[in-house]
């Protein structure tokens, strides 16, 4: 009686299709997230350790060392931001404010910046800080 003997047969795995999806998938999210660098203005956040990241559009609030405001890198006094931010309120549908300040700023200047923003319809507060390494 003949037995026949069975070859074995080797699974191959073709990654082509795997390198191409996985090279999708970088291309998407590089495109998909946003990096907003705020150049003009030498701000040192606070550092934390975990922090939460906004990838909507929000209005930013800059306060620099000295406690002046910026928006959108032009300094404005403290009586004009709130008509500002009315004025973006109007504009933006997640009425979402950002609050940039340097680490050295005294509290009270944050918190008149919460304060007026929560005045003129901001929803959403937010503090903008640096993630430790």
């Amino acid at each position: 009686m003949l037995i026949s003997k069975r070859k074995k047969t080797r699974a191959v795995i073709h990654t082509t299709a795997l390198i191409d999806i996985v090279f999708l998938l970088l291309i998407y999210f590089l495109l998909t997230s946003s990096f907003i660098e705020q150049e003009n203005l030498s701000i040192k956040l606070p550092k934390v350790v975990k922090s939460a990241s906004s990838t909507e559009q929000s209005v930013v609030i800059n306060i620099d060392k000295a406690g002046h405001f910026y928006v959108n890198n032009n300094r404005i006094q403290d009586k004009q931001l709130g008509p500002l931010l009315q004025d973006y309120m109007g504009q933006y549908s997640d009425r979402s404010v950002v609050i940039r300040a340097d680490r050295q700023v005294v509290y009270h200047r944050i918190v008149k910046a919460l304060d007026i923003a929560r005045q003129n319809g901001a929803k959403r507060l937010n503090l903008a800080v640096e993630k430790k390494l």
